[in-house]
């Protein structure tokens, strides 16, 4: 008996365990888990959740179901066998964080991606007056200006500045970009690259009174165009007929302004457990 109290007396020598704060996840962001030297995941990962290695000290987790109920991820430092327990729980507004793991304490810091960034971009090219103008259009009293293209964090952003001088409102109704070729065979069936936004500040209803102009700013992930090709913009009027077509082509592709909005500060919390 007191030999096998012994053995298991050995086996637990340096074997310290140590509760941390919740990580939190969603399906949007990544949460990312930070530790000093090489760790590794022990038993099994829940299949609502994705849990991805990408180096030695670096977990990142990316929730697939939110339905799932608190579990712990338990990692194990390679060196000095301390074992971790990470409480793992969804949530939208507080996830995608980073979490420096150290001995009983863990440093959360807020994961500034650069899609958070793009509201500063937007604003930063929605301000001042519209510039570098690459086609612009009018009907019924309504002209529209596409300006101002750049280039941040590899993806591109341009802005659109519409203004009424006729007596009736203008109602947005929706706004569609797709490429297509400029010249097209009759008969011959074209092709068409819908693409979508990932960032835009135009409210989903927009009018636009007599007298009045806006200015919104779209981003997209980065595309090219071939010579023969053009990104086609279609405005459309709400209960109206006032639409406007406009296109960029491969020549105002060529002299992007690059922009680097200043990141915001990364917000820090300690969590002592």
């Amino acid at each position: 008996m007191k030999t096998l109290i012994i053995i298991i007396f050995l086996a637990t020598i340096g074997t310290v365990s140590f509760a941390q704060d919740t990580a939190y996840i969603s399906r949007d962001k990544t949460t990312a888990l930070f530790f000093k030297s090489s760790v590794k995941i022990i038993g099994k990962t829940p299949p609502d959740f994705e849990v991805r290695q990408v180096e030695n000290g670096l977990i990142t987790l990316k929730a697939i179901n939110p339905d799932f109920k608190s579990v712990k991820l338990n990692i194990q430092d390679q060196n000095t066998n301390q074992v971790y327990h990470i409480p793992v729980e969804y949530s939208y507004g507080r996830a995608g964080r980073r979490i420096d793991v150290a001995g009983s304490r863990s440093i959360i810091t807020v994961i500034r991606s650069p899609v958070n960034n793009y509201a500063a971009i937007g604003s930063q090219l929605a301000s001042g007056k519209r510039s570098d103008v690459v086609d612009r259009k009018k009907t019924g009293g309504v002209k529209v200006w596409v300006n101002k293209l750049s280039l941040a964090n590899n993806k591109v952003f341009f802005r659109l500045d519409v203004r009424n001088r006729s007596n009736l409102p203008y109602d947005v109704d929706f706004i569609r970009f797709y490429i297509r070729d400029l010249k097209t065979v009759a008969r011959m069936a074209t092709h068409e690259q819908e693409i979508v936004p990932i960032y835009s500040n135009l409210n989903k209803r927009t009018t636009i009174l007599k007298s009045k102009e806006i200015a919104k700013v779209f981003g997209f992930h980065r595309f090219s165009l071939s010579e023969d090709q053009a990104l086609n913009i279609e405005l459309y009027e709400r209960n109206g007929n006032r639409h406007l077509y406009l296109q960029i082509k491969q020549k105002d592709l060529d002299n992007l302004e690059t922009i680097n909005p200043a990141p915001p500060a990364a917000a820090v919390i300690l969590a002592a457990n």
